[in-house]
């Protein structure tokens, strides 16, 4: 991500509004300007980092518009792969040939008559040591620096206008490090959307917004119920393209810039403003069984007379300090009443247990568990679910051996339907 003094220039304040500036896609001299920081990158691949940043300065030179090239630069350094394999450790490398030089007296940078040359010399006596040629121990000698690893790889195959659109990307996101709390509103996507709020630890509250779908709140780095840290604000900044994987959404945060801090700045995004997330998107289904079942529903229960419609994955449970995202929804057709469906395949019984935990703290009739019953399952483990472990869970489980049955899973839908609202 760009750092902070990339993103401050671009900044922009309009009353309480704060938004930053984005570069045109179809601007042709920053096109070239893209254009020219990728050819540096791939100019120097295999070559050490501190060659590539001396090729960049040049380039930059006396420019004014430095923050922009410095801005792609750090895209493409923190996309491409950096990395060091000397034949042997530096470390190794440097005691051997600096216990030599103190056995022959000093090694200078500039001899004289008093310190004649013997560093090619010293250079070559390791070298033998070790099986190396010299420019080998020459290269492996620092290796371990950072400034020292090799470019092995630039990540995408980048064009100028997805670098530059990465570019705004960053920029967006970069506003979030200042961010006291951020109002997000979301329509489907869910299930990658929560995967991520938890894979960064992001503090939140949800409830169902007036207008459908969920309303979202999470506090933000300098929140006062989070110590104010540029990590927890990089973590938040780092989710933010998560939400684009949502068909639609709409945030706003509330920004408090460190050179203006009394002030309360709004910075508002939604699914028009040109960005796209860079995150993978969860595929459609989660596992064949899931696609077989909703394949199957579809042959034989779709279509003109249909009764009940399915929907993947369109409802939020919330149970305890976690959620639920049930598999599928059934919704009658002409009355509105929906039950929930969450299938659970191969299992262990750990797993069994959590969901029925999360079943019983969500405490929904219309929530129904299809468990699969196979060879490979423990049986008893089973009876009990039919039994004393199921019997505070308010919805239905349903088991099946082979491949779940229609028949019965739409039984169950009748008996746990409910009204809407």
């Amino acid at each position: 991500m760009l750092t902070a003094d990339l993103v401050r220039p671009r900044i922009h304040v309009a009353g309480k509004d704060i938004s930053t500036r984005p570069v045109s896609l179809d601007d042709p001299a920053i096109a070239q300007i893209a254009a020219d920081v990728i050819r540096l990158f791939q100019a120097h691949l295999g070559q050490p980092r501190w060659k590539l940043h001396e090729a960049l300065e040049d380039y930059e030179g006396d420019r004014l518009d430095y923050p922009l090239i410095r801005g792609l630069a750090k895209v493409l350094s923190d996309a491409a792969t950096f990395a060091s394999e000397p034949p042997v450790e530096p470390v190794t490398l440097r005691e051997a040939l600096f216990r030599l030089g103190a056995e022959h007296g000093p090694v200078v940078a500039r001899p004289d008559v008093f310190h004649p040359p013997r560093r090619d010399a010293l250079v070559a006596e390791i070298a033998a040591e070790f099986n190396l040629p010299p420019e080998a121990v020459e290269r492996a000698l620092y290796a371990d620096l950072l400034e020292e690893q090799a470019v092995v790889d630039l990540g995408p195959a980048w064009s100028p206008r997805e670098l530059l659109a990465r570019y705004n990307l960053e920029l967006a996101r970069g506003l979030l490090y200042w961010a006291s709390e951020m109002r997000l509103t979301v329509r489907g996507g869910y299930k990658d959307l929560f995967k991520y709020l938890k894979l960064f630890k992001l503090m939140h509250t949800i409830r169902q917004a007036p207008a459908g779908g969920y309303a979202i709140t999470l506090d933000g780095p300098i929140s006062p119920f989070v110590r104010a840290t540029l990590r927890y604000g990089r973590q938040m900044a780092k989710f933010l393209p998560a939400l684009m994987l949502c068909p639609e959404w709409t945030m706003e945060a509330d920004i408090h810039l460190p050179w203006a801090a009394a002030q309360t700045l709004r910075y508002r995004l939604d699914r028009r403003s040109g960005l796209r997330s860079h995150y993978p998107a969860s595929g459609e289904y989660d596992s064949r069984l899931e696609a077989d079942f909703a394949a199957e529903f579809e042959a034989r229960f779709g279509g003109a007379r249909q009764k009940w419609r399915l929907a993947r994955e369109d409802e939020i449970v919330p149970v305890g300090d976690t959620v639920m995202i049930p598999d599928f929804s059934f919704t009658h057709v002409k009355d509105g009443r929906r039950a929930l469906l969450e299938i659970a395949g191969f299992w262990h019984p750990d797993y069994l247990r959590r969901k029925a935990w999360k079943l019983r703290e969500a405490g929904r009739r219309d929530l129904i568990l299809l468990a699969y019953e196979g060879v490979s399952c423990a049986t008893e483990t089973l009876r009990q679910a039919q039994g004393k472990r199921w019997a505070d869970v308010p919805g239905e489980v349903l088991l099946f051996k082979n491949k779940p049955v229609l028949k019965d899973v739409l039984a169950a839908v009748e008996r746990c339907a409910v009204p809407p609202g």
